[in-house]
């Protein structure tokens, strides 16, 4: 029989939800567990469907967000707030997913209160702070703290060791995306598509402005080049995205631009898509499960093994990068075959059990 441990699973963030909520269904089969399920409310209005999805109700429901606030405000809010929660429910040990203002701040909240911190995903760098911020900021942070660092990879491993943090605190179990692909993929609806489909996610704070103009600018030329190019892009709430987008792009029949999907949605438009541009690293995670090709439209990437494994390539947002390789990659079949043979870099599906077992041994 394990030690009786009074264990909080903390998100905020879609992403986080996605990739806890494997790991939090594992933990609540474990009858020595006391486990209390934390939403933070980072992006609110995006967690309801996920929560219905996994059939996840959080015990206890912060609801830090407020219009226009700062990321130090949800940062204080959080640490204050996850502090009490700690204190009340007496806390040993706190999972956090990821590089969100949620995680530092839980962190940091569970250090200040002598819990210990069991890091999901740790060990990913860009090597540059400003890219992307402050998620770089906020990992880094985090592997200073934690006591148990889940990595996905063996570079995400070796990244934490190069920094100095202690062998035995590192444990490579692989990400558990895919972990929550395998419980979702039943449910999708594969399409027969006629068309070649560009799926595009763009949201990032450094695309703001610039970059989203290039990339809106790429799209429309290869409209021009293609007639029977079509592109799907849900588009983000952020004014600084949506207004541009929807001013530039709305009139274009060949392109859907929707409200931002659900999970389902997404993952079906993934596999049903010929390419993929994305900005998002869990995007980039999730598309070597499909077999699909996908350009990164970002400086650098956290997750270079999407680059090793052949599935990713790298172009930032100049519009004629992303056009050309968007025409080498469309118009060359041998070049198609070979970003999508590859094996998936990150993991089998077993990282929530591997994690179970990991903290319990």
């Amino acid at each position: 029989m394990y030690k009786e441990m009074n264990v909080f699973a903390v998100y905020g963030t879609r992403p986080e939800l996605i990739k806890m909520a494997p790991l939090i269904l594992e933990l609540k089969k474990e009858k020595s567990i006391q486990l209390f399920v934390v939403n933070t409310g980072q992006h609110r209005e995006m967690l309801v469907s996920l929560e219905k999805l996994f059939q996840i109700q959080p015990d206890i429901s912060l609801d830090v967000m407020s219009e226009g606030q700062t990321v130090s405000t949800v940062v204080s809010k959080v640490i204050k707030a996850m502090e009490a929660k700690f204190k009340k429910y007496r806390a040993d040990l706190v999972f956090v997913q990821g590089d969100t203002a949620t995680v530092l701040a839980t962190a940091m909240a569970a250090y200040f209160s002598g819990v210990k911190i069991a890091h999901v995903e740790a060990g990913l760098r860009s090597f540059d702070l400003d890219h992307p911020f402050p998620e770089e900021f906020n990992r880094r942070t985090v592997s200073i703290i934690a006591d148990y660092n889940f990595v996905p990879t063996q570079l995400s491993a070796q990244n934490l060791i190069n920094e100095g943090v202690a062998i035995d605190k590192i444990f490579k179990v692989g990400n558990t995306v895919i972990d929550a692909l395998k419980l979702i993929q039943p449910k999708l609806n594969r399409s027969a598509n006629p068309n070649r489909t560009i799926l595009v996610t763009a949201h990032r704070r450094e695309n703001h402005g610039k970059g989203i103009e290039h990339i809106c600018d790429a799209v429309i030329q290869l409209l021009k080049q293609d007639q029977t190019l079509h592109f799907v892009w849900p588009v983000h709430p952020n004014p600084k995205v949506k207004n541009y987008v929807y001013q530039t792009l709305g009139d274009f029949d060949r392109v859907r631009l929707t409200e931002p999907m659900d999970y389902i949605e997404l993952l079906t438009e993934i596999q049903n898509a010929t390419l993929i541009w994305t900005d998002s690293g869990g995007i980039q995670e999730e598309t070597p499960s499909f077999k699909k090709p996908v350009l990164i439209l970002r400086e650098v990437t956290e997750r270079p093994e999407i680059l090793n494994s052949g599935f990713g390539i790298l172009v930032g947002t100049s519009s004629s990068e992303i056009v050309s390789q968007t025409n080498s990659i469309l118009n060359d079949s041998n070049k198609y075959q070979e970003m999508t043979s590859g094996k998936n870099p990150f993991g089998d599906g077993t990282a929530s059990k591997q994690i179970l077992a990991t903290i319990f041994n």
